[in-house]
């Protein structure tokens, strides 16, 4: 499709695509797309918009959009590795326009875990596992590969473009490593850190950085060192000291970490080079931010519906506000930015 869709006359375009149709389905009012962020519902039914699905093979077609007119263009196209091609595309068409790009491709693209560990190493505070990139077909070079970096075991391997905790396995030698890659396709192999806090649990954070504006989402805990969301229910929902714990990063978020932790933050945030993305991270008891990962394609919804999380929604109005600024697009009536960590003039 090369034809722009959307109602109403509106400065904001959405740029959609995948190199994967499966990944994609368009319907006359809305859309849903694989693999990427769902930042933009942030903006709510009501904002106009204007969207163009970016393909494969869109300089095949006989159409192309002309998208001159528009002051923002909003880059929705976020997992770098399994859209290397539509992010190409897209790079080529965006080459000269004047309107301003959100989240350009070229900084898409260079946000894989291996790119952003070596972008992130080195920042003040921040403790960044190496990763290297691995190829399935090739199980005896890999193993060759792991002892030449000198990462330091165990590892962590997962296959590229996976995310949402999903891992092959922890492994303690090359060998073991070698042994787990399944045929074709590309790995990334991650030092392991261990974060556990004193009481032995393991705490993960979710922070979506927004323009100037650091938004936290969560901390979620669990007995296990790969948290996932349903530790809220297993581990969380009847420990009432873990959810006012939780709490205290809505209630008074510019006390909920040391002020280090807050400028280890910035300091990523300058280094990433995206208009918005998010993080996850742990911290050390040593007190250093521990990086899981930092990308553009985490999620921000849903909330859960479970009354004793709702102090969570918190965290929405303010991340609005700071989207709708990132944008240009004005504020709603009665909304009020985060003074959290907000760029000095």
């Amino acid at each position: 499709m090369s034809e722009l869709e959307g109602v109403g006359e509106t400065p904001l375009l959405y740029i959609v695509g995948t190199d994967r149709p499966d990944q994609l389905k368009i319907g006359a009012t809305r859309f849903s797309l694989g693999g990427t962020t769902d930042i933009y519902k942030l903006l709510g039914k009501s904002q106009s918009y204007h969207r163009l699905q970016m393909t494969p093979n869109y300089f095949r077609q006989a159409r192309r959009a002309e998208l001159s007119t528009y002051s923002v263009i909003l880059n929705l196209i976020t997992e770098p590795e399994e859209n290397s091609r539509v992010l190409e595309n897209l790079r080529k068409l965006l080459r000269g326009l004047p309107g301003r790009v959100v989240n350009h491709p070229d900084a898409v693209r260079r946000s894989t875990r291996d790119q952003v560990a070596k972008q992130l190493a080195g920042t003040p505070g921040l403790l960044v596992p190496r990763a290297i990139r691995l190829r399935g077909s090739k199980p005896a070079y890999a193993a060759q590969q792991i002892e030449r970096a000198g990462l330091t075991f165990p590892l962590i391997l997962r296959r590229v473009g996976t995310h949402t905790g999903k891992i092959v396995g922890l492994f303690d030698s090359a060998g073991e490593v070698a042994a787990s890659l399944e045929g074709g396709g590309e790995y990334i192999a991650t030092e392991f850190v261990d974060f556990a806090s004193p009481d032995g649990l393991y705490r993960k954070y979710r922070a979506f950085f927004i323009g100037p504006h650091i938004i936290f989402r969560h901390m979620l805990v669990s007995d296990n060192w790969n948290v996932h969301a349903k530790d809220r229910n297993r581990i969380m929902a009847e420990r009432n000291e873990l959810l006012e714990e939780e709490e205290r990063l809505f209630e008074r978020p510019d006390g909920a970490f040391p002020a280090s932790v807050h400028e280890t933050l910035q300091a990523v945030r300058k280094r990433m080079g995206l208009d918005f993305f998010g993080m996850d991270f742990g911290l050390t008891q040593d007190g250093r931010v521990l990086l899981f990962e930092a990308n553009a394609t985490m999620n921000f919804f849903p909330f859960l519906p479970d009354p004793r999380f709702e102090y969570v929604q918190r965290c929405g109005p303010p991340a609005e506000a700071a989207f709708r600024e990132l944008l240009g697009l004005p504020p709603r009536r009665g909304a009020v930015l985060p003074e959290l960590d907000r760029e000095s003039a």
